[in-house]
């Protein structure tokens, strides 16, 4: 499903460099939707698809300090996911069991928004933050993604709640689980690829 071959990319890599959040950038919605607007024009003919996506999802995650900081400041996840299938996925349903937003979701394009179908090779990052944690509210991320092909539950920490399983005929993987050192911010890259017993 990929379209393109890919240069051998860790995910993760990116991470170390913090990125600066662009003057433009007003609030959290500007945020994302630059960041929406960007990744839609993406597709698996580009040569440094991953790497280009990495970075997106990483200046999310690292951006998202600046928008909500000090006493204001919000835990936030990024999770991308990869359909190496070679057929379409089916997003099901996407939400946050624990937070303070909606799960937003920010597709290459090769997705379809009016169906809800990810098509081969295409990539989908899923984004969503807490509450301001306080003292009744910690301030908790929680996310569930369920497609035709696998179910996860995603914290914002590490977490023995957090958990992936593929649906028969299908093999899921983490390419990427990396977590702030102070807990503010978890990002995951899963793959989705059909199972050899098929």
């Amino acid at each position: 499903g990929i379209k393109t071959s890919q240069g051998r990319h860790v995910f993760g890599t990116c991470n170390k460099e913090r990125k600066r959040l662009a003057s433009t950038i007003k609030d959290e919605i500007d945020l994302i939707e630059q960041c929406f607007g960007r990744v839609k024009r993406m597709g698996s003919e580009m040569t440094k698809y991953f790497a280009t996506l990495d970075e997106e999802a990483w200046t999310l995650v690292s951006c998202w300090g600046q928008v909500f900081s000090g006493l204001s400041s919000r835990r936030c996840i990024a999770a991308s996911i990869i359909n190496g299938t070679g057929e379409d996925i089916q997003i099901k349903s996407t939400k946050l069991l624990e937070g303070g937003s909606p799960c937003y979701s920010i597709p290459t394009k090769e997705f379809d928004s009016d169906h809800g179908v990810l098509h081969a090779g295409g990539v989908i990052i899923f984004f969503g933050w807490s509450q301001q944690p306080s003292l009744l509210q910690p301030g908790n991320v929680f996310m569930h993604i369920e497609t035709n092909a696998f179910a996860a539950d995603l914290a914002h920490n590490k977490s023995r709640d957090i958990y992936a399983e593929a649906f028969a005929g299908y093999e899921l993987g983490f390419l990427e689980k990396s977590y702030d050192d102070n807990g503010w911010w978890a990002k995951y890259w899963l793959l989705i690829r059909k199972s050899d017993l098929r």
